[in-house]
């Protein structure tokens, strides 16, 4: 998997062996003698792992963990300790207070590879999901559609955004808007859902989703989704604005505007093999037929039925 890995560890005999065990197994390594180098390095260098020694001079390894932890930067940087400490306190200590593993010395090679990687994938993992609708995000998706052009499987590609979100998370703030897109994240993860089919969600960012079905379920996936869309979204206006099924602002110059309800666009394409040379030309169609559904009253879809 490859990747930088800090070393943290106050005897050099120890820190050239786990040096040269990382290096050998294809990872890039940072050293530390103390905590607060340690500290330092992480700061000023890219990072993708800290290993750390519990029994550090100058800063112990737990108040590396604890600074490491309140940094808004770096809260959810992997963190492995590799200590001589193995007592059962000791590591749910460390555990409890947001390590990622703990292994004791003498440790075996094998298994310390396997922790570190273990440990980065599921960093990667975490860093591309989309942290508001927990879906995975672009690097995911372009990934998962790159793969089934590779594999030469036929699919559909719905994308779907929402009409009018602008205007409801100006007038209600930025809050209610987060619920707005979660709500549609979570309508969206229960269609996918149903049928036990190998159907894959993802967000692009902001309202604007994808969704990657067999072809001959995709229009009836965007029909029950606008469907739902619209039994949901009203319930997240205030009573007034949703009786009036409008919103009324005024305009920089007091004129008095309404605005409808926000509704749901959904544009489809259907991926055979052959048809598309990538994922940013397939996501590039899908998304000029959304633009096409929002030229539509309502919530509703299009279908791009052009063959090549």
């Amino acid at each position: 998997m490859g990747g930088r890995v800090l070393v943290v560890e106050d005897d050099p005999d120890t820190r050239a062996a786990v040096r040269e065990l990382l290096v050998d197994a294809g990872f890039t390594c940072s050293e530390a003698e103390d905590g607060v180098s340690a500290l330092a390095t992480i700061s000023n260098d890219h990072v993708d792992l800290v290993l750390l020694d519990l029994a550090l001079p100058r800063m112990s390894g737990a108040e590396v963990r604890e600074a490491v932890r309140h940094d808004p930067r770096h809260r959810f940087l992997p963190i492995i300790f590799l200590s001589a400490h193995g007592d059962r306190e000791a590591r749910l200590a460390e555990l409890s207070a947001g390590a990622d593993d703990y292994i004791t010395k003498p440790y075996d090679a094998d298994e310390l590879i396997a922790r570190v990687n273990s440990s980065l994938r599921r960093s990667n993992g975490l860093r591309a999901l989309n942290p508001l609708s927990g879906l995975p995000g672009n690097m995911t998706i372009t990934e998962e559609i790159e793969r089934r052009l590779a594999s030469g499987d036929a699919f559909a590609l719905l994308y779907a955004d929402i009409d009018r979100f602008k205007e409801f998370n100006d007038y209600y703030g930025f809050l209610r808007g987060d619920v707005m897109i979660a709500r549609l994240a979570e309508l969206l993860e229960r269609v996918a859902q149903c049928g036990g089919k190998s159907r894959f969600v993802g967000h692009i960012g902001g309202d604007d989703f994808v969704l990657l079905a067999d072809i001959d379920e995709a229009e009836s996936i965007a029909e029950i989704l606008t469907r739902r869309f619209d039994e949901m979204a009203p319930e997240l206006y205030d009573q007034d604005d949703r009786m009036r099924a409008s919103l009324e602002v005024r305009d920089r110059r007091g004129r008095l505007r309404r605005t409808a309800l926000a509704s749901l666009s959904v544009g489809v394409v259907n991926v055979p093999p052959g048809r598309f040379d990538g994922a940013t030309a397939a996501a590039r169609a899908a998304a000029e037929m959304k633009e096409v559904a929002k030229r539509r009253p309502g919530s509703t879809w299009a279908v791009d039925r052009r063959k090549t």
